[in-house]
């Protein structure tokens, strides 16, 4: 596999940074990585270069699983349980509880745009 381009290697560089038992959405890593229209892009890049991140903690935008089209949709969320995220009855993610909201450490560590995650973060719901 080729080497990532630069936009590449900002989406993996994001999707590394997110912790255990939190989520990102493929828009909101799109938005991180500086391309606000991005998220399908997201989706190939994990698609292509997944499993050298924690892939499995970028979800679709209402909390859902959207890699059952690729046949690892079960994986994805086993893959989540085993890390503590729960899911609604209605089979999405708990975004009030599981959400990431990336702290001034991690905006400073990988020069995230602050405009940009203060946005995020005030349209998300708190974790706990």
């Amino acid at each position: 596999m080729d080497k990532p381009n630069p936009f590449q290697e900002r989406v993996l560089d994001i999707v590394r940074a997110i912790p255990r038992g939190k989520v990102l959405s493929y828009g909101q890593v799109a938005m991180l990585a500086g391309a606000p229209r991005g998220a399908r892009q997201v989706g190939r890049i994990l698609y292509a270069r997944g499993r050298t991140v924690p892939w499995q903690r970028v979800i679709n935008r209402f909390g859902g699983i959207s890699t059952y089209k690729v046949g690892t949709g079960a994986e994805q969320r086993a893959l989540l349980e085993k890390e503590g995220v729960a899911f609604t009855k209605d089979g999405v993610v708990d975004l009030k509880k599981h959400q990431w909201r990336p702290g001034a450490h991690i905006v400073e560590k990988m020069h995230l745009p602050e405009d940009v995650v203060f946005e995020i973060n005030r349209k998300l719901p708190f974790s706990k």
